[in-house]
């Protein structure tokens, strides 16, 4: 029988630096609460997942909290990089608001195929204290930004119907946490599940003169 490494795989020896060692209990971490969901990940599961004691995860994370910003900042920070998949960027000048939609939800639904992106959206706000929500909303405070504007500035280059950005802006977020899942249930690909998730926003939002 083989024996287990402390680390797993994620880290092979001691001289590995503190960073990666935080970065595989972050790994770690999403990948249970992808699996597990938020409610049934645990500090102690991680370690038993990593093959170390309970202790030493504290001595990189406090709680679970300090964990789920950390993953939130590290999937917000590559959805608003530009020279991550540039591709897909969504800022790019000369696009009108319809095409910087198109490619912010591309973008997205990317982000929220892996494990980190997926986690956030597994963690609902009545499953964190009250603390934890203001922090939370002050870090996607520039996704929400810039989603809303988009949709704004759609409607005013009459790329996309005039309507409430805010309610338009929920149902996405809404939509996007079901991303995972059709994945994973449907046996679909990124690609096929971001062609169906564009097509059906998109329609809805694109004005008559853009659906013909």
């Amino acid at each position: 029988m083989a024996v287990k490494k402390p680390w797993g795989a994620e880290i092979q020896n001691r001289e590995e630096m503190f960073e990666l060692k935080r970065q595989a209990v972050l790994a770690t971490a999403a990948r249970m609460i992808r699996t597990r969901g938020f409610e049934k990940t645990t500090l102690g599961g991680i370690a038993d997942v990593l093959n170390v004691a309970k202790p030493t995860v504290y001595y990189y994370f406090r709680n679970k909290d300090e964990i789920i910003v950390h993953l939130m900042d590290m999937a917000i920070t590559d959805l608003m990089d530009p020279e991550s998949h540039p591709e897909d960027y969504p800022l790019k000048q000369g696009l009108n608001g319809a095409q910087k939609l198109e490619r912010l939800l591309r973008r997205c639904v990317r982000v929220v195929t892996d494990d980190i992106g997926a986690s956030i959206l597994m963690i609902y706000p009545h499953q964190m204290s009250e603390e934890m929500q203001i922090r939370v909303s002050k870090l996607s405070l520039p996704v929400d930004n810039m989603i809303q504007s988009i949709l704004r500035e759609g409607a005013a280059d009459g790329s996309l119907a005039k309507s409430d950005e805010v309610l338009n802006y929920l149902l996405i977020v809404g939509a996007l946490r079901y991303v995972p899942v059709w994945l994973v249930n449907l046996k679909r690909t990124p690609e096929e599940v971001a062609n169906a998730f564009v097509a059906l926003v998109l329609n809805g939002l694109r004005t008559p003169a853009q659906t013909s």
